[in-house]
């Protein structure tokens, strides 16, 4: 799906805080704080050493991230968690791939799209040490990740259709209900059929609106209304 209205410019302007990109990708704040701006450890030897960032955030003074950074950790989360890729041996692959394809985000690349993705997987397998299979395994992951970007035809990404189901759900059980989309409602998390803010729906839901009510308000269906709750708070709409 391509977009060419979109402005390169504003998917990487800064304009999140790491622990709101934690929530739309469901991970830890603490690791989007890690992962974007490293920090500084007490080891057990004593010593004080760093953790280094993974991603090149888009102003670590002021310590905000882009859209394209919430793509990149979108990718990065999906590695670590689906497969268990250990972080050294993912940044050893980046830093293979930055140099095999001489660009500065080899994880949204469009070379990674094509033959892209093979590299990563034979550099992170190579790491690994895994099985022929697994590497396929990794290989269709990352593919399904990337099914959750959209791109223009200059191959910026321009939407994130972040997960909804909890991970014990197939990619292929995964709706595109819930979009991230930097030019609608200043890139916060909306319903696509509607562009209302999911954290809305949920406020709505919490003050004793139904499901139907707001389906009807907004002229979506009840299971999209139930997917931006569950967006918002698993626990609840489960």
């Amino acid at each position: 799906m391509t977009d060419d209205r979109h402005s390169t410019a504003v998917h990487d302007e800064p304009a999140y805080r790491a622990s709101e990109v934690a929530h739309v990708l469901a991970l830890p704040s603490a690791t989007v704080q890690a992962w974007s701006f490293g920090h500084d450890y007490l080891h057990s030897d004593g010593t004080r050493k760093r953790f280094a960032r993974v991603i090149e955030p888009a102003d670590a003074r002021k310590r905000l991230l882009s859209f394209a950074n919430m793509c990149e950790l979108h990718l990065l989360g999906v590695i670590r968690r689906h497969h268990r890729v250990q972080l050294p041996q993912v940044r050893k692959a980046v830093t293979y791939m930055q140099r095999k394809l001489g660009e500065a985000r080899p994880l949204l690349s469009r070379q990674l799209r094509t033959n892209g993705i093979d590299l990563f997987v034979e550099s992170a397998g190579q790491l690994l040490n895994v099985s022929k299979e697994g590497q396929q395994a990794l290989r269709d992951d990352f593919e399904r990740a990337l099914s959750r970007v959209d791109f223009n035809r200059q191959g910026d990404a321009i939407r994130l259709f972040p997960f909804t189901k909890p991970t014990a759900y197939s990619h292929e059980q995964q709706p595109r209900i819930v979009v991230v989309d930097p030019q609608r409602s200043f890139g916060r998390p909306v319903v696509i059929g509607a562009y209302v803010r999911t954290e809305v729906i949920k406020d709505r839901f919490l003050a004793g609106d139904s499901m139907a009510e707001m389906a009807d308000d907004y002229r979506v269906s009840v299971a999209e209304i139930e997917e931006a709750i569950r967006f918002e708070d698993p626990q609840r709409a489960a």
